[in-house]
């Protein structure tokens, strides 16, 4: 699992940013139709969790390019 959440980091963190990007636009509709907060609500949780696995994901991306390092570095001594 933690091999395709390392896979998925940056895409995570693309989805981040257009969710909040959607979120901005519905409060800043030029036509001053007011959206449901409940639907801006839950395009910042979407984006928060997100960010959340993205930033997993690029820990356990770096986690496991070291342990490569150090498994190459103890077989050459």
């Amino acid at each position: 699992m933690s091999q395709w959440i390392a896979r998925l980091a940056f895409s995570f963190l693309i989805l981040a940013g257009l969710l909040f990007y959607q979120a901005y636009r519905e409060m800043n509709d030029p036509t001053g139709a007011k959206p449901p907060v409940w639907r801006i609500a839950l395009y910042c949780l979407g984006a928060g969790i997100s960010i959340g696995l993205g930033v997993r994901g690029m820990r356990e991306r770096h986690k496991m390019l070291t342990d490569s390092r150090d498994q190459r570095d103890d077989r050459n001594q």
